[in-house]
């Protein structure tokens, strides 16, 4: 059976029921360590609320015994409290001795105990193994999905009206952009606004307001500190979408974490190169699958709008400025005497260039 994070609270409210039979076997996988701590918290209370109050812990590995999980599932309760096995898997895979271990567990559930296993993303080949589907069967299987910026949005909302806030449009963008899709660093900065100005009661006529601090961009901006961190193939992924605004955000905090000049310079030059090849090709008659194929498939998607934007774009423009700006970052050229932020600024109009934005002189972020 497959349950959505958002659906869990629900689900194990209703099974914890007297009418109603409690599973034995949960399954959680995932990438994203909020959402994966949060649900497993819910699921061991709910657990222990069954009286399943003792827990033991088994971290795997690729040199893991997975007899001791055999034994511990085996092992009777006559004289102990019923037990949570909580088995965390290094990775998405328990290999082949632990698939056969799981596979044999719940073809015999035992009834004193409740099995919480939990992995990493699993990819499309783990998904259709015989251990998933043998956990998705007879257990309760729950994937955790990154959250996308508009999900992201959703979920601050919630959590701020949670913890007695009610926040602007403008200070959920705002907060969204600077936690970029950390929910702990988000779920640290909303406790921060609640210390900062819990004691702030709305007092607005909406009655659904009522009781909630009314929380602007101002005091977003005065509170939060910026928990975003960028890599250049961020900044690369950022242009190829055509995100005019995440791209400046991401080139902001590239300058102030010092990163090297000719590391920027070299990515945008390498992906000028690919779209102005690509575009050429296209322009020529090349057929797409064929052009996007050449990229690695994870980037496919995103390299594929990318160059039907900048298909029809003046790239000997674009190409000069990879050059001026190569001879601008040796000290070299007729505006080398600008120094650093200079070659800043030319890095971001290019950045900009290269997702089909236009570039106004002496734009900032």
């Amino acid at each position: 059976m497959k349950v959505s994070v958002d659906q869990l609270p629900a689900f194990l409210e209703r099974h914890t029921q007297p009418e109603k039979e409690f599973p034995r076997v949960f399954f959680l996988s995932g990438d994203e360590p909020l959402q994966l701590m949060e649900a497993a918290d819910q699921i061991r209370s709910a657990s222990q609320r069954q009286g399943f109050a003792d827990r033991e812990v088994f971290h795997t590995d690729a040199k893991f015994d997975w007899s001791q999980f055999g034994g511990a599932s085996s092992e009777l309760s006559l004289f102990s409290e019923k037990k949570i096995l909580d088995v965390r898997v290094a990775g998405k895979s328990p290999g082949k001795a632990g698939s056969q271990a799981i596979r044999d567990y719940v073809q015999h559930i035992p009834e004193d105990k409740v099995l919480l296993l939990q992995t990493a993303r699993l990819d499309k080949n783990t998904r259709n193994s015989a251990w998933v589907k043998a956990l998705e069967k007879h257990g309760v299987m729950i994937q955790v999905w990154d959250l996308s910026p508009p999900q992201t949005m959703a979920w601050i909302v919630k959590r701020m009206r949670a913890a007695g806030m009610h926040p602007s449009q403008d200070a959920v963008r705002l907060l969204t952009e600077r936690i970029e899709g950390n929910l702990l660093a988000a779920l640290q900065e909303i406790n921060k606004l609640k210390l900062l100005y819990g004691a702030q009661i709305s007092t607005g006529s909406d009655s659904s307001r009522a009781g909630l601090v009314e929380i602007n961009d101002e005091m977003v901006l005065a509170s939060v500190s910026d928990c975003s961190r960028f890599s250049i193939f961020d900044l690369s992924s950022a242009i190829m979408t055509g995100d005019a605004h995440r791209v400046q955000h991401i080139h902001h905090q590239l300058k102030q974490e010092g990163t090297p000049v000719q590391l920027v310079l070299w990515t945008l030059t390498d992906l000028t190169r690919q779209l102005y090849d690509a575009s050429f090709k296209l322009r020529n008659g090349v057929p797409e699958s064929k052009i996007v194929a050449a990229v690695p498939r994870p980037k496919q998607t995103l390299f594929r709008g990318a160059i039907r934007r900048m298909q029809y774009e003046h790239w000997p423009e674009i190409i000069a400025m990879n050059s001026e700006i190569d001879r601008l970052s040796k000290g070299q050229g007729e505006i080398a005497n600008k120094g650093m932020s200079r070659t800043w600024q030319d890095l971001l109009e290019l950045g900009l260039l290269l997702t089909g934005s236009p570039v106004l002189a002496g734009e900032s972020y």
